[in-house]
């Protein structure tokens, strides 16, 4: 397989092609060569070639060959010694080498002394310095004496380069804890004295923000001390950054101060500081800290006194606390009246969230009925909308409370007592029980036109109630009705012994119908859902489906968008034509009110799918993409790529397309080009199309030239004239911007694996072959401002090794292994993404499939590789939508924090994470056996997991799993009046864009989570 004398020859030869081929070969083939030792002499007198490029391509081959080489010191002199090379690509190369090797390297301690030699010497270039530094968190995971690398960490942060010192300060907490214990006191004092006393202000910062991470390395007896350091530190100095890295670093520093009762106090003091930075963040770690306080009662106090402060931030942090301090109080009476007081308060969001602490509190109170008449009281005295729902609440969930509750008269507007009786009989429907059916049936359809009629005069809960009452007049599934309370039950009990067709239920329906127009748009969601929930057991489902389609039409706005909201809610049950509902929704793009466009464009992708003629779709959705509504625009240009597949003219379809391309709305303009990508092998006009694209990787929207650029390698296989095609290609790397260089040298990689498909005999199919890999590599190298996951340059270049191995079967094991361990290492939410998974088992089952062909067998390999471009095709789409989602978080970091910087906001966010777990953590210890274990201990099974390592790559699994975080509390969590505050944080944190508040926001929430409303029974 392999010829080493010819090859060695042309080490030697005169042309630096050949030494480069030569240096290429005797990397991939080293391990089958008789002669190693000469292989290895080779490759190290390459190393030291007079053309750069044969050197390049030997280091290459020599890192790939580190592990069986014979003589593992020489080639790492050899590396050390070309850091010093005057070309920028050799020493990067170098660099690169030695991090890469090494954990190989038998004696890593001189090794180490080596590579902090070449960072702190001024002989030393820029590249290779600060390439070192960039990456020694590999490094110093492999070495043994963690002593050395502190103080030669300490020496870096003095060094004459500033990313340098920088790089060396942030790396200290690393090695921190694995000093040994005699050296922990005086390494604690070398990075204080460097947080106060370093000429480089960026360094103390970073110092500042170790001291929190290494503080629970620090002896016992010496943390107390260490508390009063830190503390010291924070209020003398004059660097705002350091002060702020210390304050951010006090919740898991308090966590590990063995005195926390004096620590609260210190904390608590800092609250009144003049400084409103250390007030913020004094308060911040009290909210945070306060589970692992013993003395509740001192907690309850301090917090209670806090919502008198004259800062408004720490007044409502400690509002926002009591509700959570509650479960570990004991006397809950004096709690009761304390919070009474609060109401009164004169600042309305402490009423309020006062208020909102009642609910949760009276089923402890010992004299409920005195603590009732006190709500009352204090309702009619200050007429406080918040307590009134307080009123409510209890009303409806203690039956001694309801006639008091309907007496008091809660509800707003309209003749009290002619609503008390309507009301009254509502609810006594289900209390008589023993009447006749007749007797029933006669009144069933009466009340529910009375009472749409009485609750549309009534405050928004009296309608919400309305609408849930509504739904109660259809008989459904039994269990679909798990969650009803008994009275509930009790008043469909003569329902259900009824046959369906008995009742006349047509007008409830439109009642209903009615209330989804309401101006309140919890009683519109609330009527919507009931309506859906009722929809299977109408006796006319083509009559109501019209009366939606009417109101449709209706000019008031409000019962407009409670038709779209409950033709949402039904689509799922409805049956008939859906290219009705299509021309519905055209027409409704047109409305004039913002909300039914809203509507109509939110249906937009649940119709689609399902419209029976969809040739004319197409040019429906590039009309809509022309409106004047934006989200309407969007949501057309999203559909495009799909619709596409379907337009009956395919040259009229890509023309409207290149002229969107061009339209002033960038959505729009990205619908266009992922549909002209997806589209080219569909379009009849192939020549033009490609030169349609080749123009579009040009174009100034960034996001147009790259998607472009990347559909020219699939194209490729499809466009007529190749060669044309291949000079095209051959410019386009040459182009000024770096994304377009990347992906035309993917493209050119995927036009060489057709030359490869395309071959006559192995040369020509393996030049072809090692043409392909050597564009992917050269396309994965390219730099760019962020980390992008690389899938095709790992794939085809173990596929290479695989198919020209002398025991394709070994090397197709550990290829394999090899390649999909890469890719899970770069995208850490792996396991998340069911799809992506699929994919890359996939591919790796197309390397294990290598393995098994018999070599030499050209028709098996070319099918194989056939095989693999397909597979690379149907995942094109979801490649590239992440590779996008990675250069967007990029962008999007950039936007939001231009001056904060990439490294201070992933500390901050990581203790932001670590500040969450911590609060989980408690609290579940806490619930335990109480109604909401449950639900805190899930929350902090799941944010036990969270973590990152780059903001950059790892921005999109942020955003995913704290939605599903928030997603699996609305789940959970009892949608009832106690709870809506809960719900309110949940709606902010979803609407919140900034990433490092959003997590801040959440550790606030889980600390409010024990005191939810849960039903009886939901404990343990």
């Amino acid at each position: 397989m392999s010829d080493q004398p010819g090859i060695h020859d042309k080490t030697f030869s005169q042309d630096s092609d050949e030494r480069k081929k030569a240096s290429k070969q005797l990397g991939i083939l080293f391990e089958v060569f008789p002669e190693r030792k000469q292989a290895f002499e080779d490759l190290l007198r390459l190393c030291s070639d007079k053309d750069s490029e044969v050197r390049e391509e030997a280091v290459n081959a020599l890192q790939t060959v580190f592990p069986n080489v014979p003589d593992k010191e020489l080639a790492w002199e050899r590396f050390v010694n070309l850091t010093a090379y005057p070309s920028e690509r050799i020493m990067k190369k170098a660099v690169n080498a030695l991090i890469a090797v090494f954990p190989l390297i038998p004696d890593k301690t001189r090794a180490w002394e080596d590579l902090a030699g070449l960072v702190n010497s001024k002989s030393s270039m820029e590249d290779v310095s600060r390439g070192i530094v960039r990456r020694l968190p590999d490094v110093l995971r492999e070495l043994p004496n963690q002593e050395q690398a502190w103080k030669d960490l300490l020496e870096m942060t003095v060094s004459e380069d500033s990313y340098v010192r920088e790089k060396a300060a942030s790396l200290l907490s690393m090695v921190f804890p694995e000093m040994p214990e005699g050296r922990i006191n005086d390494a604690w004092d070398e990075l204080l004295k460097l947080t106060g006393e370093s000429t480089d202000s960026k360094v103390r910062e970073l110092a500042a923000k170790s001291t929190g991470k290494v503080f629970l390395y620090l002896p016992e007896e010496k943390k107390d001390e260490a508390w009063e350091e830190v503390l010291e530190l924070a209020g003398k100095t004059t660097d705002h950054a350091v002060q702020k890295e210390i304050l951010l670093a006090l919740p898991s520093v308090f966590s590990s101060v063995p005195d926390k009762k004096v620590a609260w106090r210190d904390l608590f003091r800092l609250t009144d500081d003049e400084n409103g930075a250390m007030r913020k963040q004094a308060v911040d770690t009290l909210v945070s800290v306060f589970p692992a306080m013993p003395d509740s009662i001192r907690v309850w106090a301090d917090f209670l006194r806090l919502t008198g402060a004259r800062d408004g931030y720490v007044r409502d942090s400690a509002t926002d606390a009591l509700s959570a301090v509650f479960p570990g109080l004991e006397d809950k009476d004096s709690v009761w009246e304390e919070l009474l007081e609060l109401t009164g308060h004169e600042d309305e969001y402490v009423r309020r969230v006062a208020a909102d602490t009642l609910s949760k509190v009276f089923p402890y109170v010992s004299n409920k009925n005195q603590a009732y008449l006190d709500l009352i009281q204090m309702a009619e005295k200050k007429d406080s909308y918040v307590l009134r729902r307080v009123i409510k609440t209890l009303a409806s969930v203690c039956s001694q409370f309801r006639n008091g509750y309907e007496i008091n008269g809660m509800e707003e507007g309209g003749n009290k007592e002619g609503e008390i009786k309507e009301k009254e009989e509502w609810e006594n429907k289900g209390e008589n029980g023993g009447k006749k059916a007749g007797e029933l049936e006669g009144k069933e359809k009466s009340k529910s036109a009375d009472f749409y009629e009485l609750a549309s005069e009534k405050a928004a809960f009296v309608r919400r109630d309305a609408a849930h009452s509504l739904g109660a007049v259809f008989p459904g599934k039994r269990e679909e009705r798990g969650a009803e309370d008994e009275r509930g039950v009790r008043e469909r009990g003569e329902m259900e012994r009824k046959q369906p067709g008995e009742i006349d239920n047509r007008k409830p329906a439109f009642d209903l119908l009615k209330l989804t127009g309401d101006r309140d748009s919890y009683v519109r969601k609330d009527a919507a859902e009931s309506f859906a929930r009722a929809y299977p057991h109408l006796q006319d489902k083509k009559e109501v489906i019209g009366e939606l389609l009417n109101l449709i039409q209706d000019p008031d706005p409000q019962m407009r968008r409670g038709a779209i909201e409950s033709l949402l809610a039904l689509y799922s049950r409805k049956t008939g034509r859906m290219q009705d509902i299509w021309g519905e929704l055209l027409k409704m793009s047109g409305d004039g009110d913002t909300g039914v466009r809203k509507g109509a464009t939110g249906l937009l992708s649940h119709v689609f799918p399902t419209v029976e003629e969809k040739s004319g779709v197409f040019f429906d959705l590039v009309k809509l993409t022309e409106g004047q509504d934006a989200l309407l625009r969007k949501r057309a240009a999203e559909l495009l790529p799909v619709a596409f597949t379907y337009a009956d003219n395919k040259q009229r379809a890509w023309n409207d397309l290149l002229r969107l391309t061009s339209v002033e709305d960038r959505e729009v303009r990205k619908g266009a080009v992922l549909a002209l990508a997806s589209g080219f092998a569909d379009v009849p006009d192939k020549k033009r199309a490609w030169s349609d694209l080749i123009r579009l990787s040009t174009h100034s929207d960034s996001f147009v030239q790259r998607t472009a650029t990347r559909a020219l390698g699939p194209a490729f296989f499809h466009v007529p004239d190749k060669t044309r095609a291949w000079r095209d290609l051959q410019v386009l790397i040459d182009d000024p911007h770096v994304y377009v260089r990347r992906y035309a040298l993917r493209s050119i990689g995927r036009a060489s694996l057709w030359r490869a498909l395309s071959a006559e005999n192995e040369a020509a199919y393996l030049f072809g072959f090692k043409e392909a890999v050597k564009y992917f590599k050269e396309a994965a190298e390219t730099l760019v401002e962020t980390s992008i996951p690389e899938f095709y340059s790992p794939f085809y270049e173990t596929l290479l090794q695989i198919l020209f191995s002398d025991s394709p079967g070994r090397a197709a094991r550990l290829g394999s292994e090899r390649y999909l361990s890469k890719v899970a290492h770069e995208i850490r939410d792996l396991k998340e993404n069911q799809r992506l998974l699929e994919i890359l088992e996939g591919l790796t089952e197309l390397l294990r499939a290598a393995g098994n062909l018999t070599p030499g067998d050209l028709p098996a390999q070319k099918k194989l590789l056939e095989n693999c471009v397909m597979a690379f095709d149907r995942a094109s789409g979801i490649l590239e939508a992440m590779e996008e989602g990675f250069i967007l978080a990029q962008k999007t970091l950039k936007k939001e924090y231009p001056k904060i910087g990439k490294v201070v906001l992933e500390q901050k966010l990581k203790e932001a994470l670590s500040g969450i777990r911590y609060r989980a953590r408690t609290a579940c210890l806490k619930a335990k056996g109480t109604p909401t274990e449950n639900i805190i201990c899930t929350v902090s099974q799941k944010v036990r997991k969270w973590s990152f390592q780059n903001l950059d790559k790892d921005r999109k699994e942020l955003d995913r799993q704290l939605d599903s975080l928030l997603n699996f509390l609305r789940a959970q969590i009892p949608n009832v009046p106690e709870n809506l505050y809960i719900f309110e944080k949940l709606e902010d944190i979803r609407q919140e864009q900034d990433i490092l508040e959003r997590y801040r926001r959440v550790g606030r929430l889980i600390g409010l989570i024990p005191g939810v409303r849960m039903p009886k029974g939901s404990g343990k």
